[in-house]
């Protein structure tokens, strides 16, 4: 769902940083088909490139880099919000108007509202970077259970991010190879956070925002929000209902979209129960599954037990 990337650099001309960008984004390309945005600041040589996949509000207006308040705020930003419609309930309480109905433009009005307080009231997946074109700031943002990743580099010559590794790899400065990341891959059989296979670049940490001052080169880094398990359930009964209750409001969440939505139907008991909660709320609920030709791979018998 979307793709994101972003530089500033002192040291590039504003032409060889969109020239970088472009290429990170055709990149990304495969994880946004949709559509494609570059914005260039040459004030801070700054370039953030957006390749889209449309879900709310499929239309030319939800196109990115968006750009709020005098164009002020500028936002590359990959997720959803489920509770986007709430939000802009109550930012229009307080006297915003919407020229869109995407999420992005109520993120942007939120981060307005409230500045980094924002971020505790969203509920979604997402990944995004802000642009502060009046503080000169970048912020860089990740839901609190790290769905959407997001990559960054700090060097001195700036700051970098994408949503993939492969596209940071571009940048020639950031080409250098962590030496040990074969040894996790082999010890976990994948890089656990936060190994990446290049040296300098590391994935944002869920749950938390980092705002970085371009003119000073420094971070500040935050987080917002964080589990907790000190909660003790000992009745039965309750655990069930709870299970019940955050299922049927999870599969209602996930439901909001201006293009099909469907589920995949592996045959099993976790798809088969969403299948059903999503039926309640979706006529002819659309489904997908996988047959192959030698049945021991195929799902397409697999029985409810």
């Amino acid at each position: 769902m979307c793709r994101i990337a972003g530089i500033t650099n002192a040291a590039y001309p504003i032409n060889n940083l969109k020239c970088l960008v472009q290429s990170m984004c055709t990149t990304l390309q495969h994880g946004g088909p949709d559509d494609e945005g570059m914005f260039t600041d040459t004030e801070n040589n700054l370039c953030f490139g957006h390749r889209r996949l449309s879900i709310i509000d499929i239309s030319a207006a939800g196109h990115q880099p968006m750009l709020y308040q005098q164009n002020r705020y500028v936002i590359t930003y990959n997720g959803e919000l489920y509770n986007y419609l709430l939000l802009k309930a109550d930012l229009k309480a307080m006297g915003f108007q919407f020229n869109t109905q995407s999420d992005t433009e109520v993120l942007l009005a939120a981060y307005t509202a409230w500045g980094t307080a924002a971020f505790e009231k969203l509920e979604g997946m997402f990944a995004f970077a802000i642009y502060d074109r009046q503080l000169g700031t970048v912020v860089l943002v990740r839901d609190a259970a790290g769905i959407k990743p997001l990559y960054y580099a700090i060097t001195k010559e700036g700051l970098a991010f994408a949503s993939e590794v492969r596209a940071l790899q571009l940048l020639p400065y950031l080409q250098q190879v962590n030496k040990e990341w074969p040894v996790y891959l082999m010890a976990y059989g994948h890089l656990p956070e936060p190994i990446t296979t290049l040296k300098e670049v590391k994935p944002l940490e869920k749950g938390t925002y980092l705002l970085y001052d371009i003119k000073a080169g420094t971070k500040k880094q935050v987080s917002y929000f964080q589990f907790t398990f000190l909660e003790k359930i000992s009745v039965r009964e309750e655990a069930v209902s709870l299970i019940k209750s955050g299922l049927e409001e999870a599969v209602a969440q996930h439901l909001i979209s201006n293009a099909p939505i469907g589920v995949f139907l592996s045959g099993g008991l976790d798809s088969s129960i969403i299948a059903l909660l999503a039926n309640k709320h979706q006529s002819k609920l659309k489904t997908v599954s996988l047959y192959f030709e030698d049945n021991k791979y195929s799902k397409k018998n697999t029985r409810m037990r």
